[in-house]
């Protein structure tokens, strides 16, 4: 289920990433690419990375460290950890999820109304 789906707006619209050509976001290649748009402007972009360890997520936080501001960590107490980013007009959330060695990206405008959706 997309996250689209589960806003009470109608106006946000989700689509997956399908071109055949292998999209890289610093560097690292995600398993799944999801864009959700408000009418025709796109607000967030979810990249997930399935079967990663928590070394090649810190990688990552690193890169994101070196090219944008950390604002905060959270780690939530069914272990899930948060690492977020800031810039003037975007927030990147860095989620790893230990359980299911799963990592998702997501970033999105500061406007974005409905941030507890994205990690529900």
């Amino acid at each position: 289920m997309s996250i689209a789906d589960s806003i009470s707006d109608n106006s946000y619209c989700s689509y997956l990433w399908v071109g055949s050509e292998v999209k890289k976001f610093l560097g690292f290649i995600p398993h799944r690419t999801e864009l959700i748009f408000y009418w025709d402007i796109l607000e967030v972009v979810i990249l997930e990375f399935d079967k990663k360890s928590e070394h090649y997520y810190n990688r990552m936080n690193k890169v994101l460290s070196d090219r944008v501001t950390r604002v905060d960590i959270e780690i939530l107490p069914d272990g899930m950890i948060i690492h977020k980013f800031v810039t003037r007009k975007v927030h990147y959330w860095n989620i790893y999820f230990p359980i299911s060695q799963e990592i998702k990206l997501i970033y999105f405008s500061n406007a974005f109304p409905y941030l507890r959706t994205l990690i529900e």
